[in-house]
């Protein structure tokens, strides 16, 4: 049954209950009409009967006193119009009984009819009495002695009789109206008290029913709104709630069904957003090995990098000494294996110092420090990561080795140029004197020596021990200062008895720096040094061993 049905057939009810309400409401004022009528008629009826039988005794009274008047004297006879008032009062007397039967039930007016006509022949003798009243007083006695008298006793004999029935019925109207107001004032009750409790329960089922529904489904929403698409509402009725219940169902059957297609579908995409992020990791990788990585990043966002001008920049040039040699007696596979071997120990030598590789060509190796992270402590940087490049050879020229090579290594500091050039195979470059210059100042090193400019060694003296090479000619013919950087200076490599025990524990003399040399940098630079030579550690003794 519909919710639609089920509130029709409530109000139906009620309105029915209401109705009935009504008609024993208007049942119960007609039957106490009909009881409050009938207690008027009788109440009524019992007046008239009073009212006759005071006119009758007032009547005999009269005729008594009349008669007695006219034994004791003579008298004359009484006026016409005192005769008609006389007359009035009889037929007063009769209109009475006769109101009297038409009021009562028929069973009654039988017993009514022989007093009526009894006092209508008594009425009529002493209409005759009081005619000849004076007149014709013998007549007037004859008529009252042998026909007024006896009639008259028998209406005084039927008269109470007449009383005792009205007086009955007064008693039995009375009874009849208590009764049947009783009698409707409890159906009254009783069928509101009825229809009161079943509106009630009516009420109640149909409240229950719809809360019960309606708790469910809010019960039911609350749960598929916190995202349990699992939920499902257990209305079976085939009403508006259980289509309502069954629509929710669906519709969370389709968010689940949704839900996992969305799932999976974030699933492929995560998946594919994974192996985006890692081909874009790899393409940033290895744009990071082709390009520093502001330089990186500025492509990335602009699609091209704007040249800069760097005022300070170290530029080291490395060449290998006996790689044109090796060409004639390795083989093609051997020669890049070491040189490999080689370019890869220098790339982590310049990696560690905060150096920029920029790039090789053949055997020559080319970096820089101070771009394009501008730094004040790229000339020292440079060169202790040209000691390390150095030592990285010398450690792999052992006998049994393919090739004995050497190094050698130029440093000029300057203003450069730098830049992105190409756009397929691009590539980040520097141009100007500096970088030229240092490459005259490479050709002119010895091999596994460490070849400055005067530039460079002004920015380095104060941490290395340098050689002033004198005025040394370069390509162009022009004289110019150089120097070999030959190691750092014996003052900052000074160590303390503490300083000497750091060392002898491995793990820390991997990252020990000398505290003199590590002074030194943080009051030049205002920062730590990125990395050490720590070769150089072990070749001095502490203050109290060193020599006088």
């Amino acid at each position: 049954m519909t919710i639609r049905r089920r509130l029709f057939f409530s109000f139906s009810l009620i309105l029915f209950l209401f109705a009935a309400n009504l008609v024993i409401y208007f049942w119960s004022n007609a039957q106490r009409s009909a009881t409050i009528t009938n207690f008027n008629t009788a109440i009524t009826r019992e007046i008239v009967v009073s009212a006759i039988k005071q006119d009758l005794n007032d009547l005999q009274k009269e005729i008594s006193l009349m008669s007695q008047t006219a034994v004791d004297s003579g008298s004359t006879g009484f006026p016409p119009a005192q005769i008609a008032s006389f007359k009035g009062r009889i037929d007063t007397l009769n209109g009475r009984i006769e109101h009297l039967r038409l009021l009562s039930d028929p069973s009654l007016r039988v017993r009514i009819l022989p007093f009526q006509t009894k006092v209508a022949e008594l009425g009529k003798s002493w209409l005759i009495f009081y005619q000849n009243f004076g007149v014709q007083n013998d007549k007037a006695v004859m008529e009252l002695a042998i026909h007024a008298d006896p009639t008259q006793a028998k209406v005084m004999k039927l008269l109470p009789l007449l009383q005792a029935d009205e007086t009955k019925e007064v008693e039995a109207a009375t009874a009849n109206f208590d009764a049947v107001t009783a009698l409707t004032e409890r159906m009254t009750l009783i069928i509101f008290g009825i229809s009161t409790i079943i509106a009630i329960f009516v009420a109640f089922r149909v409240s229950r029913y719809l809360t019960r529904g309606l708790n469910k489904l809010k019960e039911g929403t609350a749960s598929i709104g916190k995202g349990n698409l699992d939920q499902r509402i257990a209305i079976r009725s085939k009403d508006e709630l259980g289509d309502v219940a069954s629509a929710f169902n669906e519709m969370t059957g389709n968010l689940l069904s949704a839900r996992a297609l969305l799932t999976e579908s974030n699933t492929q995409l995560e998946r594919r957003n994974q192996e985006i992020d890692q081909q874009r990791e790899k393409t940033e990788s290895l744009l990071l090995n082709i390009l520093p990585a502001q330089i990186a990043e500025e492509l990335q966002l602009k699609g091209k990098v704007e040249p800069k001008y760097f005022e300070d920049v170290t530029i080291l040039f490395a060449d290998i000494v006996g790689f044109t040699l090796s060409t004639e007696t390795l083989a093609a596979e051997d020669l890049v294996y070491l040189l490999h071997d080689y370019f890869t120990a220098f790339d982590n030598i310049t990696k560690r110092y905060g150096l920029e590789k920029l790039k090789t060509i053949g055997d020559n190796y080319m970096c820089a420090g101070g771009i394009p992270v501008r730094s004040p402590s790229h000339p020292v940087n440079v060169v202790m990561a040209a000691f390390e490049m150095i030592k990285a050879v010398q450690d792999r020229a052992h006998p049994e080795a393919l090739a004995q090579w050497s190094i050698r290594i130029g440093i000029h500091t300057g203003p450069v140029i730098a830049g992105v050039v190409g756009i397929d195979k691009f590539a980040f470059d520097v141009w100007g004197d500096t970088v030229n210059f240092a490459s005259r100042i490479e050709t002119n090193a010895a091999p596994n020596r460490i070849n400055l400019s005067e530039r460079t060694y002004s920015r380095v003296k104060d941490f290395f021990l340098c050689e002033h090479r004198g005025k040394i000619s370069t390509k162009e013919m022009k004289e110019v200062d150089m120097y070999f950087a030959n190691g750092i200076l014996e003052s900052l490599l000074t160590l303390s008895p503490v300083d000497r025990e750091i060392l002898s524990h491995g793990a820390q003399a991997e990252t020990f720096i000398p505290p003199a040399f590590q002074r030194r940098y943080r009051v030049y630079f205002q920062s730590d040094p990125p990395d050490f030579p720590r070769f150089f550690s072990h070749t001095v003794e502490t203050d109290d061993e060193q020599p006088s």
